[in-house]
């Protein structure tokens, strides 16, 4: 069985959305930010981040990204991905990267823009562009909804959705103003929101209504 090591509002909503669409046992062990941060958390997740996966082996797998392929290519099965092996599915692991990279990293720099500099100015300077990047990735992706949707891969619904989905919960200056600009990511935000399979999730992270 899996265990994901959760904490609410943060990353692990991604694999946390994933597993429960895939139907798949697993414990899910909630944590406070204060036992992410301990040395014990750290022996699974050297740098302290979450989510970590516990696989069935016992040995343990982090960033979300590699969680959310990894478990869609376990569990093939249950079509959250396209078949393995396929021209669709290196689109849909190139959209993943897109996402996590460009979108997710850039809003962990914005974040923690005082990480990079004990300057003030570079330090807004450094947030207002990592926002600026994070936004024109969404920009892009609202431009492949519109034309290619209603999803990223068309007609099929995937974990790509799902990852997509949980980025908008943490877009500056909201949600909601990033739905309203971004109305395709809006209309597939909703869809997601829709899913019986999500609802308790989404609940248990206080993110089943848009915020902001």
């Amino acid at each position: 069985m899996y265990k994901l090591y959760n904490v609410k509002g943060w990353g692990s909503m991604a694999p946390h959305f994933v597993l429960e669409e895939l139907g798949v046992p697993y414990q899910n062990v909630w944590m406070t930010p204060e036992q992410v941060h301990s040395e014990s958390f750290r022996e699974l997740s050297p740098l302290g981040f979450i989510p970590a996966l516990g696989l069935p082996d016992g040995r343990t797998i982090i960033e979300s990204m590699a969680i959310v392929a990894y478990l869609t290519e376990a569990h093939h099965d249950r079509k959250l991905a396209p078949e393995l092996g396929t021209t669709d599915r290196a689109v849909y692991l190139s959209l993943l990267a897109f996402t996590a990279f460009n979108i997710y990293g850039n809003m962990n720099v914005a974040v923690f823009s005082s990480d990079y500099t004990c300057d003030a100015a570079a330090n807004e300077q450094i947030r207002a562009h990592a926002e600026q990047s994070y936004h024109h990735a969404f920009d892009i992706l609202d431009r492949r909804l519109k034309e290619e949707g209603p999803f990223l891969l068309g007609e099929l619904f995937s974990a790509a959705d799902l990852y997509l989905f949980t980025m908008t919960i943490w877009a500056k200056p909201s949600e909601r103003a990033l739905l309203e600009r971004c109305t395709s990511i809006g209309r597939l935000a909703e869809h997601v929101r829709s899913r019986p399979k999500l609802e308790a999730a989404l609940k248990s992270h206080g993110v089943m209504e848009v915020s902001g």
